[in-house]
């Protein structure tokens, strides 16, 4: 039985587990939630049922939870507590905000044995399955760049956000870690795809791959898109559609609807349930948030 403990009831991305454990799944309980507002606590323990706790650590001392499902908006802390008792985390990334909770964090993973999951949405959607498909099958040749473009209005927290789920792609598709790079003068050409507001480059100087983010202004509100292209094609997912298309040389262009999110946590928590060890690795997880953390703290964006 994995028993979760719930830290972040205030936080509207609980739902992401929450709402999926409701169903009683087999293997899975809540057994408690944590959070400093007082009307949250008396909400969930009187619609849940459930132990409430004002603070995170004494959650930890009076359940014991296998498992601390994380959805706070400064996640380090908690994650490093949760480790420090002996329980897996699975946490909404990223998985904090320093470079130091960050080493922390690996060195604790490391030493206790103990899982640390960024609940990452993006790569199990159906598109992004299609999309590794194809990068897998050789098609688009050794992929040498991932753009990822958003609409003008996309910026602050969900600007974040989208990056993070790029930059989890990024390493889920082409195997690499990144790190921000210095924007360049563009030509002309370069910049009718769009004003470039982030790039990155892999850190092994030997693998010419690059992420880039860029703002258009044509684009409809909130909509992002994400291009991986090689040198013999390219796969694009209109995100908000959930259609994707790709193009490779000698060959007619294909789209397919992989429809849009319906339930995006659910596939993190059947992973977590059925199979021996998460879909996304504590490895992962915490190179994702790195390359996040060095995007955010370079300053390349605008």
């Amino acid at each position: 039985m994995i028993r979760v403990g719930l830290v972040g009831g205030s936080d509207p991305r609980h739902r992401r587990y929450l709402k999926p454990l409701q169903r009683r799944r087999a293997g899975v309980r809540i057994v408690g939630l944590s959070d400093p507002d007082p009307a949250v606590r008396d909400e969930f323990a009187l619609q849940y049922e459930l132990p409430v706790f004002a603070d995170h650590r004494e959650l930890l001392a009076a359940i014991r939870p296998s498992l601390v499902a994380v959805t706070v908006p400064n996640p380090g802390p908690v994650v490093i507590d949760a480790l420090r008792g002996g329980a897996d985390v699975l946490v909404t990334p990223p998985v904090c905000l320093t470079a130091a909770e960050l080493d922390e964090i690996s060195d604790l993973a490391r030493s206790t044995g103990r899982r640390v999951t960024a609940a990452h949405l993006y790569r199990g959607h159906p598109a992004s399955l299609t999309a590794r498909e194809i990068v897998s099958s050789g098609s688009l040749g050794t992929p040498d760049l991932v753009s990822l473009i958003v609409a003008a209005d996309v910026s602050g927290g969900e600007l974040d956000r989208i990056i993070g789920e790029a930059l989890d792609l990024f390493g889920w598709l082409t195997g690499a870690n990144l790190t921000a790079t210095a924007i360049p003068d563009e030509p002309d050409e370069d910049r009718d795809f769009g004003k470039l507001i982030l790039a990155m480059a892999d850190t092994d100087p030997g693998r010419p791959v690059t992420l880039e983010v860029r703002r258009r202004s044509d684009l409809p509100q909130g909509q992002s898109i994400l291009q991986v292209a090689g040198p013999s094609g390219a796969v694009e997912w209109d995100v908000a559609s959930g259609v994707l298309r790709s193009a490779v040389n000698g060959g007619d262009p294909v789209a397919v609807s992989c429809g849009p999110f319906s339930d995006p946590a659910e596939w993190v928590l059947t992973e977590l349930i059925r199979k021996p060890s998460p879909a996304i690795t504590t490895e992962e997880s915490l190179a994702a948030t790195r390359s996040l953390l060095s995007a955010t703290a370079t300053a390349v964006r605008s």
